[in-house]
């Protein structure tokens, strides 16, 4: 099922208008109220920003989801890979249950495998969110994930569960990741 009147954009972050900006955090705040954000488990955690999002607006002008894309240069069992990071991924109360976060999502996954120089995409979740990413095509990733936090390296506990998405080849199941800075 899927709102009707709604426009879907991939944009660069640093080009978004003022107006953009805003509409990112009120969304932000209506999906993750400032009050309640201090009891998040990742509220401590150091978060890398996004550098492209796929945006969703409403007939009404209203932003209705968001979907942060951002690439960075790891390493996977030591090899060198190019892993896209999926995160910030929210839909406005208001607009749920209309398949935004499926579309958003989808383009996403079209928009890196268009790069061609992506190896696989990674996002973290909480448990009840880890059927609904499967039926988009990510799996779970039971090996470990190294990030940097505040300068250090560190594993990744934060979050129990991080998923992997193919893209140009498989996406991994085990092993060590590592992304050489902090989550997203």
């Amino acid at each position: 099922m899927e709102e009707p009147r709604t426009t879907m954009s991939i944009d660069l972050m640093a080009d978004l208008a003022e107006h953009e900006r805003n509409a990112v955090a009120e969304l932000r705040d209506a999906v993750y109220p400032p009050a309640e954000e201090a009891d998040w488990s990742g509220a401590d955690v150091e978060w890398s920003p996004a550098r492209w999002r796929v945006g969703i607006w409403s007939g009404d002008g209203e932003l209705a989801t968001h979907v942060g894309l951002l690439l960075r240069a790891g390493t996977l069992d030591g090899k060198d890979v190019t892993i896209a990071g999926v995160g910030g991924v929210k839909t406005h109360p208001r607009h749920r249950r209309f398949g935004h976060a499926q579309r958003a999502l989808r383009a996403a996954g079209e928009f890196l495998r268009a790069r061609g120089d992506v190896d696989f995409g990674l996002l973290v979740c909480e448990p009840p969110l880890l059927g609904y990413y499967s039926g988009l095509g990510w799996r779970e990733f039971t090996g470990r994930l190294l990030v940097t936090q505040y300068g250090e390296p560190t594993v990744f506990t934060a979050s129990p569960h991080v998923m992997t998405l193919p893209v140009l080849g498989p996406a991994p199941a085990d092993g060590v990741i590592d992304l050489g800075g902090p989550p997203w």
